[in-house]
């Protein structure tokens, strides 16, 4: 499970909202894998998610592309990384449905790699843009 702590803020308030909602989705989706009753549930939380995080990458994108960020290609370049393995995740459950090895491969996978993204990469894209946002 994401637990999120201002540790993951990166200083711009409508990143950091649109953040802690991705936690409190896969949240969804982790508990939904874990009971095995997520069945009917996985569709609907893999289509928010899905929407939701291309939503949420286009904004950063647009921060970044506003205010000049030298790291914008390589930033735009893992969040498409990250949908192409979430889709992945998608195609997975909809074919096996939930089970204990997608639980520890969303957990692996998409958990580590929220966590990680947010306090390399965005934190470093939040420290520039509060510098421009002063500037």
């Amino acid at each position: 499970m994401l637990e999120w702590s201002d540790r993951f803020s990166v200083g711009i308030p409508e990143i950091d909202n649109q953040h802690q909602e991705l936690f409190r989705q896969v949240n969804r989706l982790l508990e939904a894998c874990s009971q095995g009753t997520g069945k009917a549930l996985l569709p609907e939380i893999f289509d928010f998610l899905g929407k939701y995080a291309v939503e949420h990458f286009a904004t950063e994108e647009r921060y970044m592309e506003r205010y000049g960020y030298p790291g914008l290609a390589e930033h735009r370049k893992v969040h498409q990384d990250f949908v192409q393995t979430f889709l992945q995740f998608r195609q997975q459950a909809e074919a096996q449905g939930p089970g204990v090895h997608l639980v520890v491969q969303v957990n692996r996978v998409l958990v580590d790699w929220l966590k990680n993204h947010i306090l390399k990469m965005d934190q470093e894209m939040g420290k520039f843009l509060q510098q421009a946002l002063r500037g």
